[in-house]
């Protein structure tokens, strides 16, 4: 396939880039639509790069074509799994379950190696689907509406609760607003499909009542303000500013669930450090990270797999500070943060897994924004906000456990790491 999405293009090879293509498109567009579409294309991504390399002579993809950099993203994609494998060779207990997750974003580094190789210009692509994933969940929420009593009137799909539906939907709209003349000006058609995922995007945020989402949203637009303060108009940014703000006082007084949500962030906080109300939504959230610390320093570098803590539960020092409810709880659910979560399940090794799938994408962004080039540093925002929002949003819940999440955030990682770093290798 002939196509400037592809600048190494084989002309030996026009089928595999085809479908390389197709796939790479396809793969956000039903995301948060159809269960197990983004996990299938994951698959098929990996076969496509296996079949790539292994029908190239040795020579051209050994391991000393592989750049130290290169190497250090797929370090990150590979962390997770890495982690539950010492850990449980430390614990002489492996157990195949665990891995489904951390799995998802390993296939995609063979991905990243491919993407680099072939120079795919991946957002070029992207910025037309992310706005059309948004418009198909609207339809499909609206078209299909689940039974929304379960979680109390707030917006999901059959398969995505409301917190995982409003994380990331929250950051689609935001990869929209980044993806504005990322790559050239953007006619008024494309301007106004990115304006509709903007806005789609926040109303599903808003409708899902995820206060994630909403406690991340101010942090991703002033990140939005910095980088754009020197290449846009002073005045565009702060009237965008003041009408976000306008927006958000509108919606405190206004609206209710918006209005009383916000509010219970603040009581719920203050009711548990007062200690007169511990068994609410937040206050239960910071038990649980209590008892995750306490769990940490009884095995810190064992880990206890995914739910071997719940036993741990019954120490003298956990059942004297907490409720039975709250410590039944966590023995259910975990302690909702990502960070926490793999702390738990893969002691030290966890928490480095867990840093090093943000940080090192996140280094080689914010490195890409000091190139000259519109593109790479178009690129390099939208990974760095990609990055900023699950890191945020990590904290308050765990953003990789799910199957479908670490394929999306490997594959975008993979795909929006190449396509900064073979624009430019030379200042890489």
């Amino acid at each position: 396939m002939k196509s400037n999405l592809i600048i190494n293009d084989d002309q030996s090879a026009e089928i595999e880039n085809a479908l390389l293509i197709s796939v790479l498109a396809l793969f956000p567009l039903l995301y948060l639509s159809l269960r197990g579409w983004t996990n299938t294309l994951t698959v098929i991504l990996f076969a496509l790069a296996l079949l790539h390399f292994f029908r190239l002579p040795r020579s051209a993809w050994g391991v000393k074509n592989i750049s130290g950099t290169e190497w250090a993203v797929i370090a990150a994609l590979a962390s997770g799994f890495l982690a539950i494998l010492i850990s449980q060779l430390l614990r002489q207990n492996v157990v195949i379950k665990p891995y489904d997750g951390p799995l998802r974003m390993l296939l995609s580094a063979p991905v990243f190696l491919l993407l680099l190789k072939k120079k795919v210009d991946f957002v070029q692509i992207f910025q037309y689907i992310c706005p059309l994933s948004l418009l198909i969940i609207f339809v499909c929420v609206h078209s299909t509406p689940v039974d929304m009593t379960k979680w109390a009137g707030r917006f999901s799909t059959y398969f995505v609760d409301p917190n995982t539906l409003g994380i990331n939907t929250m950051l689609l709209a935001f990869l929209c607003l980044f993806s504005i003349d990322v790559v050239s000006k953007d006619g008024a058609a494309l301007r106004l499909l990115k304006y509709a995922g903007v806005l789609t995007g926040l109303y599903f945020a808003m409708k899902t009542q995820t206060r994630s989402a909403w406690i991340a949203e101010p942090v991703m637009l002033a990140l939005w303000v910095i980088l754009h303060w020197q290449s846009k108009s002073k005045k565009v940014l702060l009237v965008s500013v003041l009408i976000s703000v306008l927006a958000i006082f509108g919606f405190y007084f206004f609206i209710d669930f918006f209005h009383a949500r916000i509010n219970s962030i603040y009581y719920e906080i203050s009711s548990w450090l007062n200690n007169t109300n511990t068994e609410t939504s937040t206050g239960q959230r910071l038990s649980f990270w209590q008892m995750s610390w306490v769990l940490f320093k009884q095995s810190p570098f064992y880990g206890y797999g995914d739910l071997g803590y719940q036993s741990q539960l019954l120490l003298p020092q956990i059942q004297a500070a907490f409720s039975q409810e709250a410590i039944a709880l966590m023995g259910l659910v975990g302690p909702h943060n990502e960070y926490l979560a793999n702390m738990l399940r893969s002691g030290i090794f966890g928490l480095i897994a867990a840093l090093l799938q943000f940080i090192i994408p996140g280094v080689i962004f914010i490195r890409g924004l000091k190139s000259s080039a519109h593109e790479i540093k178009g690129s390099s925002a939208m990974g760095l906000c990609l990055v900023m929002g699950m890191m945020i949003t990590g904290l308050s819940q765990e953003v990789l456990t799910l199957k479908y999440t670490s394929s999306f955030y490997g594959l975008m990682i993979a795909a929006l790491c190449a396509s900064v770093l073979w624009k430019r290798p030379a200042e890489i």
